[in-house]
């Protein structure tokens, strides 16, 4: 079989991947929702997947990588949870409709957005960027690679210019996470949204969200934490500010096995 839809999902896995999902299935319980063997079990795995993941990324501090289900649902965190009415926003038109859609709500509700054209040959113009801004500009958000074209656009570029003028940055890495070295803190990425099942050769239901230390993303679902059960607000630490309710542990175990894959073979090699 020549499989060649990787930019949809990867379809042969690390056969790690598969022994993962299947051995934690017999004794993983619930992270965070207990003091017995299985929940701590579950709380370790995810954890250390925190630990590969910030590694990975350049994320610095585990606690800052909170997990999701895909990069749509992290990067609806990221655009409904940085941005409002009365804020502008950059983007392009490279963008999956996991962004724009997003972002055309809020635009309903009054958000101002720009929307970087492409040229021909699919590349955008990087000094447009610059003539875009306005005096409520707040951040950029834009794909590391197109999933149609393949275009890549250099993240470096753009986050050192935000972090120069002080605007948040958000990088939708899809396409990219577990094919090209991405580095938060030398491309000035804000807030890293990835999924686990693509380039990472993780399970499906698999992705999550880095955020800088000093940056806060509001909850785009709240509720169901394992900690300060009582209180009426949802915790504000990460991860689990972003991480309402049960984490799918099954799937975390499977990414867990995939990093370790990517790892110890190189992303060159791969």
């Amino acid at each position: 079989m020549i499989y060649l839809d990787n930019a949809a999902t990867s379809y042969q896995k690390p056969e790690a991947v598969y022994q993962a999902v299947q051995e934690v299935m017999h004794h993983m319980g619930n992270s965070g929702r207990g003091a017995h063997g299985a929940s701590l079990d579950a709380s370790r795995q995810i954890y250390s997947a925190r630990e590969l993941l910030a590694e990975l990324f350049h994320a610095g501090d585990p606690s800052r990588v909170a997990f999701t289900a895909n990069s749509t649902e992290s990067l609806n965190m990221a655009v409904f949870g940085l941005f409002g009415p009365g804020d502008h926003v950059i983007t392009t038109m490279l963008e999956h409709n996991s962004v724009l859609r997003p972002l055309y709500l809020l635009e309903e509700a009054g958000l101002e957005l720009t929307i970087l054209p492409a040229d021909q040959n699919g590349c955008i113009c990087y000094e447009d960027i610059e003539k875009a801004i306005r005096p409520n500009t707040k951040g950029i958000i834009c794909t590391h690679a197109s999933n149609l074209t393949g275009n890549m656009v250099d993240i470096g570029r753009i986050g050192r210019f935000c972090r120069k003028i002080g605007l948040l940055f958000v990088v939708d890495a899809s396409q990219t996470a577990g094919v090209f070295d991405i580095n938060m803190e030398e491309m000035g990425i804000d807030v890293l949204c990835f999924t686990g099942h693509k380039g990472l050769l993780g399970p499906q239901g698999t992705g999550g969200i880095c955020v800088r230390q000093g940056v806060a993303v509001r909850p785009l679902i709240v509720g169901g934490s394992g900690v300060h059960s009582y209180s009426k607000a949802h915790p504000e630490d990460m991860p689990t500010a972003l991480e309402a309710g049960t984490l799918n542990g099954h799937g975390i175990a499977g990414l867990y096995a995939a990093l370790r894959y990517i790892q110890e073979t190189g992303m060159e090699q791969i």
